[in-house]
């Protein structure tokens, strides 16, 4: 994997933006993880002139809401939405399908850092641990702000070398 052959080739070295960038199959697992547990589940828009949407009247300057969390569990718009699959972003996505950093003017502004950071924790985790599941039980909580596990999914780590851990 590109996670091994790097920490292989740099071992502790800080990774760069170049390192980042190869790491296309841990970008689209990150892309996949935020598509499912999405943090912003709605956010509010104003409209800026009276249309239809879906056979409903909007009139301007109504405050509507757009659904992210519905937008991204739509099976039109995802095939098998419930199923982690990370190569469902190997195809470009229909525009505004992926909506975790909101979209167009108002897109979070700490979208890049964080992408950044997540991709160097999954880095961390995979070359320097191993990991299991100490809880099987997939149920979800049920009225949660974003979807999450009942059991806040416990992981037991296990150090791949017991030389690195201080």
């Amino acid at each position: 994997s590109i996670q091994l052959d790097l920490a292989s080739k740099h071992h502790d070295a800080p990774l760069t933006l170049q390192h980042l960038n190869t790491m296309d199959y841990a970008y689209k697992t990150v892309k996949e993880s935020l598509r499912m547990a999405t943090i912003v589940s709605w956010f509010p828009r104003v409209a800026l002139k009276d249309c239809q949407v879906a056979g409903f009247h909007i009139k301007k300057d109504w405050i509507i809401n757009v659904d992210a969390r519905s937008i991204h569990y739509d099976p039109a718009v995802y095939d098998n939405p419930t199923l982690f699959d990370p190569s469902r972003f190997n195809d470009d996505m229909k525009p505004y399908s992926f909506l975790v950093f909101g979209a167009g003017s108002r897109t979070c502004l700490g979208m890049n850092l964080a992408k950044i950071m997540m991709l160097i924790f999954l880095h961390r985790l995979i070359t320097n641990f191993r990991w299991e599941m100490a809880d099987h039980d997939t149920s979800l909580e049920k009225w949660a702000m974003f979807p999450r596990l009942k059991n806040g999914c416990p992981i037991r780590l296990t150090p791949i070398r017991k030389d690195k851990m201080h």
